[in-house]
């Protein structure tokens, strides 16, 4: 029962004093906190004792003025409470003050109430931190001072308010004196037990700096900044270096462990630092006692103490580091390397390819403008769309590589599904019937609108599950589907599908068809031959449109592909492809010079210009374009890259000689990193890629000869 009630009291008692501690606060409030209870708790346990003791004797005003001082002391403790620790510690020492000052004014300084100022000044060490609040304490005490002063020259030495006879003032000043040394002695015994548990806590931090000097991965060097003599060092730095004591390195110069080069640099770096407390930062080359070199990774930090300054040196051997660094320097110019000769080669591929291309599309745009038969223009327009989209497949599978690094990204122009989809199924219905196989085609008709999509990624993505279909497929049916799911004002939910009744694949092989160079199995490659990119591509091109590309499939069964796309609703509701050639502005005036060695691409780019009413000047090299500028006088250039006799550049390189602001356009085929950076450098004002759109080529001469004549 006893221990019961001494931990219920113990309880109460620690609630009391943790009264306004809260999550975050910092070791040394959290005890300022803790001291200041403890201190409240004991001057109201004086209060009640006194206000007792004053009631047996009918001292009434004293217990009076007593429960007023109490009274201030709760409402010290409950700003403490409430996180406004300073304010109640002001309540608490004017409210101390007060009291002394009025109860030894009641009394007379006969009944030795002032001897309570005594335990009060050893109490005021304990509540304020002499090493962290100096000043305030200084405060404090003055303010006590004056206190104490006020109340031993103000107050009488007997006083007449209230009936006290001599024995009364022989008690109360026996108690008074008794109180003041036990409350002296208490406290004096608190701030020793204080400073003990302080002296155990510096011990300790001591410790754990030590062990943490002393056991970390970096040397570390404590030197004296003026003479660079070492005065100390850790254990690592020993390690580093091949010493087996300390005083082998201590009271020697830091210079000892430096490479002979490395001391002029490292004497520059102090002096660069000398009076600031920034950090220095970087690697040097140091020498081990055996004569061993290695690099270090070196941070040197100037600081001072007691008036002393000092330099903390800290080395992380790096030499591992520098040797994988070197290997990785010599692995990065290989693959360097190997990047610009796989740049040239695929540039040199698109050239190649892009070139007969130019004439396809630029004969397909020349038949459409010309008097056709009704009949044909479907077969005219099947033939501009899929030679373009050639053009864009050329142009992605030849640089597969910028497809790995994510440098790839979504065109957002506006598409009609609807006519897309027709003009996808236009291109692959005489192949699937020349097969015999059906063809069903299945478009929402509420998709005869236009969409915000890249569709030549579209088309991509479509053609490869196509071609496979039809790849894979010897009787039967192939499906291609759109639906729109759902749809809001301004975004549409669309599922495309592409169905068969082929081969099928098997189950255990529906991930792996998605990887590079994978097809289900050998047998597949050799019979039906085919990369294995088809569908890894494919799948990275529907990731990029924020969806997954999924299987169905059984073996011999078939298979269905499907994917689902968000897409945001045109609100111009233009058509995308609109035959505009034709309404073109007239160019007449301007003269031009083209430099291009492929005849039928001049024939093409001369036969657009001169419907434009531009004034052709052709060469088929570069020296000839040189000869020719020399002898007229030309508004524009149009000059290829990769040329006979002279190139290009060289040719534009002497023109530029002769004229340095004509405007000058690139008419290439070819494409490589940093394109535009390298052709202005070489003096182009910019470039057009072959095949030509005759809109683009008709915007940038309309642009660039406005410019230069404005």
């Amino acid at each position: 029962m006893k221990e019961k009630i001494l931990y219920l009291v113990y309880s109460i008692y620690r609630d009391i004093v943790h009264t306004g501690l809260h999550e975050g606060v910092s070791k040394d409030m959290r005890k300022r906190i803790i001291r200041f209870n403890q201190f409240i708790i004991l001057a109201l346990l004086l209060n009640f004792i006194s206000v007792f003791s004053y009631f047996y004797h009918k001292l009434y005003i004293s217990a009076l003025v007593n429960i007023t001082s109490a009274y201030f002391f709760l409402l010290a403790f409950y700003f403490g409470s409430k996180r406004k620790l300073e304010t109640g510690r002001i309540i608490a020492v004017v409210n101390i003050n007060l009291y002394l000052i009025v109860i030894c004014y009641l009394e007379g300084l006969k009944a030795g109430e002032y001897l309570l100022y005594f335990p009060y000044f050893v109490v005021l060490t304990f509540v304020v931190s002499i090493r962290r609040n100096f000043k305030e304490l200084i405060s404090v005490y003055s303010i006590t001072v004056i206190a104490s002063l006020a109340a031993v020259k103000l107050c009488p030495y007997v006083n007449n308010i209230q009936i006290i006879n001599e024995a009364l003032y022989a008690q109360l000043y026996s108690g008074n004196l008794v109180i003041s040394l036990a409350m002296t002695i208490i406290f004096s015994y608190s701030i020793l037990q204080v400073n003990k548990d302080n002296e155990v806590a510096i011990l300790q931090e001591k410790t754990f700096g030590d062990t943490i000097f002393n056991t970390s991965l970096d040397g570390v060097f404590i030197i004296f900044s003026q003479t660079n003599i070492i005065n100390s060092c850790n254990k690592r730095a020993l390690e580093m270096f091949d010493v087996k004591e300390k005083h082998e390195i201590e009271g020697t110069n830091i210079e000892m462990w430096f490479e002979e080069h490395q001391i002029k640099q490292f004497n520059s770096i102090k002096e660069s630092l000398s009076g600031e407390s920034r950090p220095w930062q970087g690697e040097l080359s140091l020498t081990a006692k055996t004569g061993r070199t290695f690099y270090g990774f070196v941070s040197v930090v100037p600081f001072a103490y007691k008036d002393t300054g000092y330099t903390k040196i800290s080395i992380l051997d790096v030499s591992n580091v520098k040797m994988a660094e070197f290997e990785l320097m010599k692995a990065k110019e290989k693959a360097e390397s190997a990047a610009r000769t796989k740049s040239r080669f695929l540039s040199n591929m698109s050239h190649e390819l892009r070139t007969p291309l130019n004439g396809i599309i630029g004969a397909s745009n020349l038949l459409l403008q010309e008097e056709h038969l009704n009949t044909q223009v479907q077969h005219l327009d099947i033939l501009k769309f899929s030679s373009e989209h050639m053009m864009m497949l050329i142009n992605d599978i030849l640089d597969y590589n910028k497809m790995e690094a994510g440098k790839v990204e979504l065109a957002d122009v506006p598409v009609n599904i609807k006519e897309f989809m027709q003009k996808l199924a236009g291109q692959f219905s005489p192949q699937i019937k020349l097969k015999g196989l059906e063809f069903k085609i299945d478009i929402d008709d509420r998709l005869d609108l236009e969409f915000y999509t890249d569709e030549t990624r579209l088309n991509q993505v479509l053609s490869n599950l196509l071609a496979n279909a039809l790849k894979f497929t010897h009787e039967g049916t192939i499906t291609m589907a759109v639906r729109k799911l759902f749809s809001s004002s301004t975004k549409s939910t669309l599922q495309f599908i592409v169905m068969d009744t082929g081969i099928g694949i098997p189950k255990n092989k529906h991930k792996e068809i998605f990887d590079s160079f994978t097809q289900a199995d050998v047998n597949t490659t050799r019979k039906y031959g085919g990369t294995g990119l088809g569908l890894a591509i494919t799948k990275r091109i529907v990731n990029m449109f924020n969806s997954d590309l999924l299987l169905e499939s059984e073996e011999n069964k078939g298979s269905a592909f499907h994917f689902t796309v968000e897409l945001k609703i045109c609100e111009n509701r233009k058509r995308y492809m609109e035959d505009n050639i034709k309404n073109l502005d007239s160019l007449e005036g301007i003269r031009l010079l083209i430099a291009e060695d492929n005849p039928v691409n001049l024939s093409i780019a001369k036969r657009f210009l001169t419907k434009w009413g531009i004034k052709v000047s052709e060469a088929t090299n570069g020296r000839e374009a040189l000869a020719q500028f020399k002898k007229g006088t030309f508004d524009l250039l149009l000059i290829d890259l990769e040329m006979p006799e002279m190139d290009g550049p060289t040719a534009l390189k002497e023109i530029r000689k002769l004229n340095t602001s004509i405007p000058a356009v690139a008419f290439t085929a070819a494409v490589y990193d940093n394109m535009q950076a390298d052709l202005l450098q070489k003096g182009f004002t910019d470039f057009i890629h072959k095949p030509f759109r005759p809109e683009e080529l008709h915007s940038k001469i309309s642009y660039l000869v406005s410019a230069l004549r404005a």
